[in-house]
């Protein structure tokens, strides 16, 4: 059983394996800098900076291990990996997988991303609840879970968003209980929903009827004990756009604090 997981989105994504790093094909090649850039100004803000300081020859996410869920072709897990990350990257098509997988050994900084194709954040969950933790989360049993856990253009994909998020949020590690004078670690939980009308991605790919705001997933998240700490959307830049004749668009992204119309990437953790 796979939970959440749409068979006819697996397979619908599945399709674009070849082309995954293809900037001409898919938009989050250009999209990456832009949710990255904003992944790592929020984990530096309430993670890293409350956590430790890291030596000024570590990556900034030296030490944190990060989950990304349906992690497709690889765009995020790698940029995590460089940045030092210990990643764990699922995704239930065991066709996108395996190109992340093949992607992935090309540098040597990200040869070791843990890539678990045919596999569901449900089922990752009941993998780690049986094999470690004896059916039980709580603080004790950290060491097996994450200090962030991405889901990126995925609950607008899923059968189920509520259940993906119970799951994810079970994933993420649990807040721990600190001396006086003292902050408690911040876990992230960031999720991006995303429609990029550009153009680029075959017709059917994105519905519109799926899209979640902002909005939509406080709510479903406060259930889950999780508060929203950032919202930012992202926009296209005009002057970044590349067109030629007979092509798709190149296209460039920025950061917006004000428009989520269509593409945001929010963070969640723990409620204090």
């Amino acid at each position: 059983r796979t939970f959440s997981v749409s068979a006819s989105e697996v397979d619908k994504f599945s399709k674009l394996s070849p082309t995954w790093w293809d900037p001409d094909s898919n938009p989050l090649v250009k999209m990456n800098p832009a949710r990255i850039a904003r992944m790592r100004n929020v984990i530096e803000k309430h993670y890293c900076m409350h956590h430790r300081h890291n030596s000024a020859d570590e990556p900034i996410f030296h030490g944190l291990k990060a989950l990304d869920v349906g992690c497709g072709g690889g765009l995020l897990s790698e940029s995590l990996a460089r940045l030092g990350a210990d990643v764990t990257a699922i995704d239930p098509s065991r066709e996108i997988a395996e190109i992340a997988q093949q992607h992935a050994m090309r540098d040597e900084r990200t040869s070791k991303i843990n890539y678990r194709g045919g596999m569901s954040v449900e089922e990752l969950l009941k993998e780690i609840m049986s094999t470690h933790c004896d059916g039980d989360f709580n603080e004790a049993n950290n060491e097996h879970l994450f200090d962030m856990v991405c889901i990126l253009e995925v609950i607008e994909h899923t059968t189920d968003p509520n259940g993906l998020l119970a799951a994810a949020s079970s994933l993420l590690k649990k807040p721990t209980e600190t001396s006086p004078g003292k902050t408690a670690k911040s876990y992230i939980l960031a999720i991006l929903g995303a429609e990029y009308v550009t153009g680029m991605l075959p017709i059917g790919t994105h519905d519109w009827n799926n899209f979640f705001s902002p909005q939509d997933v406080e709510s479903m998240v406060h259930a889950h004990n999780l508060v929203q700490i950032d919202v930012c959307g992202m926009v296209l830049n005009p002057s970044g756009m590349v067109l030629k004749p007979f092509a798709a668009p190149r296209i460039e992204w920025d950061l917006s604090e004000r428009d989520t119309d269509v593409n945001w990437i929010g963070s969640y953790s723990f409620a204090k």
